[in-house]
Order: structure tokens, then sequence, then C-alpha cells
């Protein structure tokens, strides 16, 4: 489990003061990016990352709690929940254990430079023992 504080700035509010639904994608993308850079992953690279770091989204969920109200930060906690041979699906939330934002899952693939699914590194198999 990884705890991410991601920054709420002003322009992601909606018309009515709410962090806008499409942005807690983007919140809990960075979330996972800080959780393969706490594994030791370079997040910093682009061109010569680790192969690990290739990977489409296949599939993201979410549901919705109560609304972010304000700008601040925003506190996403992640669990790598389940490890597939290509695959890897995080649970999230959003705001307080006791009174979450949203919740759901994030599921990603790695692929090879044609976009083929690939198998894991057994340094993800690590990643998600540790």
């Amino acid at each position: 489990m990884i705890d991410f504080w991601s920054p709420v700035h002003f322009d992601e509010l909606d018309p009515n003061g709410h962090l806008h639904n499409a942005r807690f994608a983007l919140h809990v993308e960075r979330a996972q990016t800080a959780a393969f850079a706490a594994a030791g992953f370079d997040t910093a690279a682009v061109l010569d990352r680790h192969p690990d770091l290739h990977y489409v989204v296949r599939r993201f969920e979410i549901e919705f709690h109560s609304p972010v109200d304000e700008v601040g930060n925003l506190l996403v906690s992640l669990h790598l929940a389940k490890l597939g041979r290509t695959s890897a699906t995080w649970t999230f939330r959003c705001g307080p254990a006791e009174a979450p934002n949203a919740t759901g899952t994030r599921t990603i693939v790695k692929v090879d430079a044609a976009g083929r699914p690939q198998p894991w590194s057994p340094r993800m198999s690590e990643q998600h023992q540790g």
C-alpha cells in the first residue's frame, strides 16, 4: 500500500467547485507513478525506461462517494491487488479511509513496442510480494 498526496489545483474544479470527475483518473495515475518510483523504478526516464513501465490502461473503474470541494492535497491510497502474467490491478481510495471521496480499480497491461502484451519482469513479482 502506498499513500500519495496529489495536489488538486483550482483549474481542476468544475463549475460547482468540485474536483471534476475525469480528474480523479489523473490523480490515481500520479499515485501509481509514485508507487513505481518507490519500488525503485526510474519514472523520470522517457526513452530509456524499464520495460515494466511500458504499459497501457485496460480498465479504470471508479465509484464516487462525496465531492472534493477544495484545492490542496488529495490523499490517494493505492494497493497492488493482483498481478497476472501481463496485467496488474490496483485498488485505490481517494480521500480518507473513514470517508472516502472515491474508490475503484485500475488495471494496466505491460506491452512491447508493437503494443502486444508482454510478461512482467521478476522485479514486478518482487514488488507484489513485498
